[in-house]
């Protein structure tokens, strides 16, 4: 019976080809996006296992560079026990650096580009954090300080530092804004932002595009390039005396003081895999209606090829088919339709990723593991057999005589 079926499929390759190709593009999409929030899941979780304290912002919002908070803050948090280390913060977009308007840039590159280039444009935005650096030098998880010393070059921020116009920036950043004759930045070079210049004492890298876009300087530096009051801070990084408290102090800093949200790395993981959750899921239902396409091309091509045949199964009902034998006949030809597309799908997708790779950077990796090419494929195969079963159950319904008459016309 397989081979049969089989066979029937090769003697219309152009009506197979068709439908084949109306099946693959679906599956194709629903790899290819699936393996993207994989990787968005993965860059994030290797992200936030860097940091090991706990973030202060203002409640409600997503991300330091849209909270602010008031300097005396830092005063309540210092008086719950368990905390260690109060580091505050102020991060901002940056202005422009070396006269290129960052936010206009990034929004031209966002229209221009497209796919994971498009997502990463929106990323790739400069900002600038100022921090405290006698608070920051006694923190034992700086995230910058740690990449620095593992993969960068010149020195980090030092007290004497203060009030001075030395930054840190990212080897990225480096690579981005190079010196007059094409050379990456490096310790001793300068930089301008907002105007001003900036002598650069250290590159670091963290691998990821999340964090790779921080221009550190100092506090008191930060908040005259970014016209921030003394008053206000954006953030504070604390740090406990030991990581097992981080969750207990969070839920004590947000009972103490209304208004304001402490999170823990592990809270913003849950939170980041909420987002993607409902993400993946108006992707599949994006989806979805590319796969009732490919399910119309497979009832379509079925009903065409089913309508060919009328002669050939009267004539097989007649030589003891039964009906039960004609429908398995045409929903293996389906299901055939929909394992072939899902692998085409499947290897599209492999390639795909594989040249996407070869473009992305910082730290973002499309995959498709075993499990999403098994349910690419196994999506296809039900998609196909269901697209069947109409033209099959009509198939099995005819009387032998009746359509080898219909035919013969």
């Amino acid at each position: 019976m397989g081979r049969f079926a089989w066979k029937n499929l090769l003697t219309r390759p152009m009506r197979t080809v068709l439908a084949l190709v109306g099946l693959s593009i679906p599956i194709l999409g629903v790899i290819g996006l699936f393996s993207l929030t994989g990787g968005l899941r993965s860059l994030v979780g290797d992200t936030l296992g860097k940091i090991q304290g706990v973030m202060v912002m203002r409640e409600n919002v997503p991300s330091p560079v849209l909270s602010r908070l008031p300097s005396s803050v830092e005063a309540d948090l210092k008086k719950i026990e368990g905390i260690r280390v109060v580091a505050p913060e102020i991060f901002d977009i940056a202005p422009p650096v070396e006269g290129r308007n960052v936010i206009g840039r990034s929004m031209a590159d966002f229209v221009t580009q497209s796919g994971t280039k498009r997502f990463q444009s929106m990323i790739d935005m400069p900002i600038v954090q100022g921090q405290d650096i006698i608070a920051h030098q006694d923190l034992r998880s700086g995230v910058y300080p740690t990449a620095l010393k593992d993969k960068g070059e010149g020195r980090f921020l030092m007290p004497s530092d203060i009030d001075s116009n030395r930054i840190v920036i990212s080897r990225k950043i480096a690579r981005e804004y190079p010196n007059a004759d094409g050379t990456p930045k490096k310790p001793g070079d300068r930089l301008k932002i907002g105007g001003e210049d900036f002598e650069i004492v250290g590159l670091y890298e963290t691998g990821s595009m999340l964090l790779d876009v921080v221009i550190v300087m100092d506090i008191n530096t930060a908040r005259k390039l970014l016209k921030t009051p003394d008053t206000q801070v954006s953030s504070y990084y604390v740090e406990m005396d030991d990581p097992i408290l981080n969750d207990r102090v969070t839920e004590e800093i947000e009972r103490r003081m209304p208004g304001i949200d402490a999170r823990s790395m592990n809270e913003f993981m849950a939170n980041f895999g909420m987002l993607m959750g409902q993400l993946d899921l108006f992707l599949l239902m994006t989806v979805s209606l590319a796969l009732l396409v490919g399910v119309v091309g497979i009832v379509n091509t079925m009903l065409m090829s089913t309508t060919e045949r009328f002669t050939e199964f009267g004539v097989l009902r007649t030589n003891g088919w039964s009906r039960m034998n004609l429908l398995t006949l045409v929903t293996a030809e389906s299901a055939y339709l929909g394992l072939l597309a899902g692998l085409i799908g499947g290897v599209l997708a492999l390639l795909g990723t594989s040249i996407a790779n070869q473009f992305i950077t910082g730290g973002l990796t499309l995959r498709v593991p075993a499990w999403l090419f098994a349910l690419g494929v196994g999506l296809s195969v039900v998609t196909g057999t269901l697209g069947g079963l109409y033209p099959a159950w009509k198939a099995s319904r005819m009387v032998p005589m009746d359509a080898i008459r219909l035919g013969a016309h």
